[in-house]
């Protein structure tokens, strides 16, 4: 009989596997009626849970991940276990390994490496000798990105035809769309074309101070002494940007999961209604586990 169980060519055995679903990113928080956890008792373990990792080389879930990531680190190192600190690490790596790897907010990334490491040089959890591991993984990482060359354009020449060659009013439209102020100061760096549209092309700037400000405020700085970049910066300064997310945590009114909107969760109800939690939501209930 028990040499019947341990066959590997059972069907049955077979058929276990072969019926597993793969695993959607989700976790349980606190009830409003009960103080205990279900499921996630750590900061920790809903990174792992939530797959935060992983998810940073999605580009619906980047901009989330790293606005997580960027408040952890700027704001609430100190506060951090040694294992969480440790995890969150692990994502930046992640993003860094990401952003060289495709070429993608490489500037991103470097800020948040060197944010990670002047946190590290204050009061912060753990051993010593975790703190030298993480500064010299820090530097590794700085090294890896700085010897990443910014990707430039070549120029055209007559028997090309290069995204230069389109005319310079299409050019300008298309890097209206760009998502914020960070991609354009980005793109300004590949090519000179880019730099003179994105320094004097007032519209770009007009765009993002459109979608980011209501009028009340952006007529309370713009003036016409006053340009929409400089104008731009000041109400980013004054009012914060608008966030909007293409894959972003929700919580769900029923069964009180964190899931990302985009790729659902397991739910005794079908049609359970959610709220959306930005990422400073999420952090301050991280920091509750």
């Amino acid at each position: 009989m028990a040499s019947g169980v341990l066959r590997s060519d059972s069907d049955e055995s077979v058929s276990i596997f072969e019926d597993e679903e793969p695993y959607i990113p989700h976790c349980f928080v606190k009830t409003t009626r009960s103080k205990e956890f279900i499921g996630c008792t750590s900061m920790s373990e809903a990174f792992h849970r939530l797959d935060l990792a992983r998810l940073c080389s999605s580009v619906r879930h980047f901009n989330y991940v790293c606005k997580v990531t960027q408040i952890l680190v700027t704001e609430k190192l100190q506060n951090l276990s040694a294992t969480a600190r440790k995890h969150l690490f692990a994502i930046i790596q992640a993003i860094v390994i990401h952003s060289v790897d495709q070429d993608v907010h490489v500037s991103t990334a470097r800020d948040l490496v060197n944010q990670f490491g002047a946190g590290l040089e204050g009061h912060v959890c753990g051993s010593p000798q975790l703190v030298t591991r993480q500064l010299d993984t820090v530097s590794g990482l700085l090294e890896m990105i700085n010897e990443k060359q910014p990707t430039t354009l070549p120029d055209s020449s007559e028997d090309s035809m290069t995204f230069l060659d389109l005319p310079r009013e299409v050019i300008s439209q298309i890097l209206r769309r760009l998502p914020d102020h960070v991609s354009l100061l980005e793109t300004a760096k590949a090519h000179e074309t880019f730099e003179a549209l994105v320094d004097r092309e007032g519209k770009l700037w007009e765009t993002l101070c459109r979608f980011h400000f209501t009028q009340e405020q952006i007529e309370k700085q713009k003036t016409p002494q006053v340009t929409w970049r400089h104008a731009f910066f000041q109400l980013k300064k004054y009012y914060g940007l608008r966030e909007i997310y293409a894959g972003m945590i929700h919580i769900c009114c029923a069964c009180r999961a964190l899931f990302w909107n985009d790729l659902g969760h397991p739910c005794v109800s079908h049609d359970a209604p959610s709220v959306r939690v930005t990422p400073q939501q999420f952090v301050d209930m991280l920091l509750f586990l």
